[in-house]
Order: C-alpha cells, then structure tokens, then sequence
C-alpha cells in the first residue's frame, strides 16, 4: 500500500550489578528542595558519562569509583559509586541565584562578545566523536514508534561557516533498536529528519542580533549570562523566533541554547500533499555545551527537540495530531578513531537498517527504557500476531 509521507520512569531499579568487572546502578536525580527529578544532568568521571532523562532516571556502568553530576543552577556533587549505592535517589542542591543589577543595554555587547570568541572556544576544524540518539514519535499522545542508535560521526566543524558553508558528515550505525506499529487501514507515514538535518539543527546557535529583541535576564546563577531573544518581525508564516543564550561569564562561551520558532502556530499556513493537510505548529530546540578539558574547547553534549504537527481529517483519516522528539547525546567527543560511513545522511533515520544486540544495550549508560517505553514495548508485543489490523516494524 502506498502511503503519504508527511515530514515534519517512574520506575526505580535499585541496582548495583557487576558487568564484566564494571559496576552497573540506575538511579534518580532530583531536586534537593521540591524532590523533582531533574533532566538533562550531567553523570560522569574520568572514564564514563551519562546523562538523566525526563523522569531524572541515568544508568552508569564504569570500572572507576568516582561519580560527578554537574547541571547549572545547581552545586555540583563530588562523590563514590560505593557511596551511592544504597540511595534511590541523588538530591543536588539548588545554587542561590545573586541578584546583582542588569544593567539595560548590555545584552548586546555581551552578545556580540560570544560571537567574538567562537572560535576560541569551539573547534572548527575535523573531529570525531561518539553519539547516542533517541527518536520517539506519538500519534494522539499515543507512542507509535521509536528508535535509539549508538553510533560516530564526523565532521568537518562544529558549526558552518563561510569557508565550510555544507559541513557534511560521515556517520557510522554501530548499534540500534527500532520498532513501530500502525493500523493496516492508515495510509499516513510520518517521515523521521535525516541525520543530515539532525546534525543542521544541532548546529543552530548564531542569530543576527540587528534583527532580534535583546533582553537579560536575572534568574541564573552569578557566573552566567542569560540573554533572551525574539524576533523584531514575523516571517513569511507569521511567526517570530525566540529563546534564550546562556552565556559562562568566564571565557564567554555559549554553554545553552534554546529556541522556539513558532509563537503564533494558528497562523501557520497548512500545506497539502495528495489529498492530506498538515502544518508543523511547535518545534523548539534545547542544546548544552561542555568543555573537553584536555583540549580546551567546547563541543555539543547533548541536543533535544520537540516538534508538533496537524493533520486535518478528509475521507480518509480522522483529525490528528503527531509529537515527534529527538534526544541527542555526545558520551566521548574528539575521539581518535575514524569513521566508516555505513548510511545515506541524508535517508529517513527510520529507515536506517542494522541488527539488534541486546548485549549492548543492557551494558549501556544513556538510553534507559522509561517506563512509558517499557508500556509500548509490551503493546506491540501484544499485538505483533494481529496482522490483519496492525502492521509491526523493527529489529528487536
């Protein structure tokens, strides 16, 4: 059947397992205060990092005793695999935010200063690095399909610039999962972005600032700058582009981004394809930056992206409504090892072919299974034997 492509935890394991010599736990970070788990926080140590998800759940597997965890706006906790090894969950505690005066005006200079010092702080030449990606699609705030991918990737800069406009790059699938369900009767195939336009978005962090509306603001920690923005005037959809920089006040890098680039979304025109409507109504984009301390330079540590879509009901299908997310994670950047490209960059991720191991992804740190996952996971167990109505996708 042809079909239409439109593009667009609470679980706690308290484990402490040994895995060929290493030591294994899966824990929960949250806010010393409010006890709310806390995304996007960096675990980690000399050999080893991961990252929490939304639910604040990490797994880490290292042979080395000492564990960090660092997020900004919080004090960073210094501590010992053994140390934690009988707590459900790590609290970190909030850092006090200095009110000092904002002086108006200075938003651009501080800016202009940043752009100033990208190439100090940031590598524009060659490197390699390790990646993890999480795609997860919903239909109706049903999850419909999802796909996680460990691979390397090089490229040719972090950023594009002028001498480097393309900042193509080769990417490698070293492992994957993927399944997807759908109903026989849907003819709609929601179509994943390419790495090629993965890697774009992930290299989104200069705005002219002549065209944007400055302001800064005061709820962030003493050592950083937060600078808002949003766009003078709308553009051809009517939509005004805005978000935030947070800026280290100690060498200026740009350690935060996030944008938003739908303000207005019944505005936005529907585009049609054969006889389907469909038009993107939210899509925001978070990226955080860390230091590698060896080389001293910045790279991209992890990337997050939301985007939102409509679809109108005709003969065929009824009104809906697709959330589509990226989670984008760098465990080990600026790494010596080459890569063999084994993809089209830029083909449907989902599309992307290659077996399953369960060995590794039990052995690894970033990608967990959320309970939410876990849940559809058994759905699809459930009715992989309906083929008449349901039609299953995967490697595992």
């Amino acid at each position: 059947m042809n079909k239409i492509i439109v593009f667009g935890i609470f679980f706690l394991l308290n484990n402490f397992l040994i895995v060929a010599q290493k030591v294994q736990i899966i824990k929960v970070v949250a806010d010393k205060t409010s006890k709310t788990p806390l995304d996007k926080v960096n675990v980690y140590n000399e050999k080893d990092n991961s990252l929490t998800n939304r639910e604040g759940v990490f797994s880490f597997i290292s042979d080395n005793e000492n564990i960090n965890f660092s997020l900004i706006g919080y004090e960073d906790l210094k501590t010992s695999l053994h140390q934690i090894k009988n707590q459900d969950t790590i609290f970190l505690q909030s850092k006090m935010v200095e009110l000092d005066e904002v002086v108006v005006g200075q938003e651009l200079a501080i800016l202009k200063k940043a752009y100033s010092k990208l190439r100090e702080n940031y590598i524009f030449e060659p490197y390699n690095e390790n990646f993890f990606l999480r795609c997860v699609l919903k239909k109706d705030n049903e999850l419909v399909r999802f796909q996680d991918i460990y691979g390397k990737v090089s490229k040719k800069s972090i950023f594009k610039t002028k001498i480097q406009p393309d900042n193509k790059c080769k990417v490698e699938v070293l492992n994957m999962r993927k399944v997807g369900i759908s109903e026989k009767s849907d003819f709609v195939y929601f179509k994943f972005q390419s790495f090629e336009k993965l890697f774009d978005l992930n290299a989104l962090i200069y705005i002219v600032p002549d065209e944007f509306e400055l302001t800064q603001e005061k709820d962030i920690p003493a050592d950083y700058y937060k600078i808002r923005f949003i766009r003078k005037e709308a553009n051809s959809m009517e939509q005004r582009t805005s978000g935030y920089f947070v800026i280290n006040k100690s060498d200026f890098a740009i350690v935060e981004t996030y944008f938003d680039f739908y303000n207005n979304p019944e505005k936005v025109p529907y585009s049609k394809k054969s006889k389907t409507e469909y038009r993107t109504t939210s899509f925001k984009r978070t990226a955080n930056y860390k230091k590698n301390l060896t080389l001293g330079k910045y790279y991209l540590n992890n990337a997050n992206s939301n985007v939102k879509l409509e679809l109108i009901a005709n003969e065929k299908i009824r009104d809906r409504v697709y959330d589509y997310s990226t989670q984008y994670f760098v465990p080990n950047s600026f790494i010596s090892e080459k890569t063999n490209s084994n993809l089209s960059i830029d083909k449907d991720i989902f599309k992307v072919k290659f077996p399953y191991s369960e060995q590794f992804w039990k052995s690894q740190n970033q990608l967990p299974l959320t309970t939410e996952l876990k849940d559809f996971l058994k759905k699809v167990s459930d009715n992989k034997e309906n083929k008449k109505e349901f039609e299953v996708v995967g490697n595992f």
